[in-house]
Parts: structure tokens; C-alpha cells; sequence
């Protein structure tokens, strides 16, 4: 990506629900003291409704364009170097992962079905698209394969078990 003066620089965490996208942003924000923003937190603040409250109200793609205008405003709008861990949808939708490809650094945080099971068995959060479904395993799977050929258009794939800190700071060096 080309630099242009005066333009922001992201670091975009995708990858699917539970890969850890908001644990990593937060660790990479406070260790090199640079803004985080969960892009998820971000939609409910400005909506002023929950995500969950936002797919019952308008289904998902209804979110997804929401979510969309959000993330263009957030691209718009700040004034440096952010660190942004979107929803695991976000890449998919419309020209999303392009836009982000555009604006900075997109991270794939590549896990497998097992390791999102168990980080979903470890969480109290609500994921609309996971609520009530039969064999969890099946559907992150088909999720997976839905949504793999979107993340993988990413600038950097990492595997989530053989991350740390330190495997970011190359990235963090050329955004």
C-alpha cells in the first residue's frame, strides 16, 4: 500500500467468532500504546442497541450494512494509527475487505473449529449467529469454509496458537 501523508493506518484483526480478535487487539494496543477499537462495541455505542438486539431488528445483512457505514466512518474519522478488531462477518460483506485492505494492515487470526469451540465454551459473550444451533462443530466449520476464502485475501495470516506479541511488531513497524 502506498503511503499517503495525512492518511490513517489501521491494523484490522479479522477471522471468526472466538479466534480471539478482541483479546489480541487489546494486548497489541497496550503494548505498543496505540488506540483500540472493537468494531462490534463500536456499532452498539453509536446504534445505541446491542449486536444481538441489531440482527433481531434487521437481519444480517440489514447489520452488515450498518456495520459497513460504521467502519467507513471509523476509517473516515480517526486521526491516526488504530488497532481494530472486527466482527467476524465484517471481510465478507461488500467491498469491506477491500476498503480495510486499502486503509492500513489486514491480520487473519487463522484458527481451527477446536480452538474456537473452546474459547466459545470459555466466553459469557453473545453472538447472534451462533445462538441455538445444533452442532456447534458443523456450523463453525461451514462458517469457516463460508468465510475462508474472504480472510485469506488478508495482508497477514497468523495462527492463532503460535501467536504472541512479538509477532506483531514487524507488522507494527510498517504501518
Amino acid at each position: 500500500m502506498p503511503d499517503v501523508p495525512g492518511t490513517a493506518k489501521f491494523i484490522f484483526l479479522v477471522g471468526m467468532p472466538a479466534a480471539g480478535k478482541t483479546y489480541w487487539g487489546s494486548k497489541i494496543a497496550i503494548g505498543y500504546k496505540l488506540p483500540f477499537i472493537d468494531l462490534d462495541v463500536f456499532i452498539a455505542e453509536q446504534e445505541k442497541a446491542s449486536i444481538s438486539a441489531l440482527f433481531a431488528m434487521y437481519g444480517e445483512n440489514g447489520f452488515r450494512e450498518r456495520e459497513q457505514k460504521h467502519l467507513r466512518k471509523l476509517i473516515r474519522t480517526l486521526p491516526k494509527t488504530a488497532i481494530i478488531a472486527c466482527g467476524g462477518g465484517t471481510p465478507c460483506f461488500g467491498d469491506s475487505m477491500e476498503l480495510m485492505k486499502q486503509s492500513g494492515r489486514v491480520i487473519y487470526l487463522q484458527a481451527d473449529v477446536p480452538w474456537l469451540l473452546n474459547n466459545l465454551k470459555n466466553t459469557n459473550e453473545v453472538r447472534p449467529l451462533l445462538n441455538n444451533r445444533g452442532d456447534m462443530s458443523a456450523y463453525l466449520q461451514d462458517m469457516l469454509d463460508k468465510r475462508k476464502s474472504f480472510y485469506q485475501q488478508a495482508h497477514y495470516i497468523l495462527q492463532t496458537k503460535d501467536i504472541s506479541l512479538t509477532t506483531f511488531a514487524k507488522i507494527i513497524a510498517h504501518v
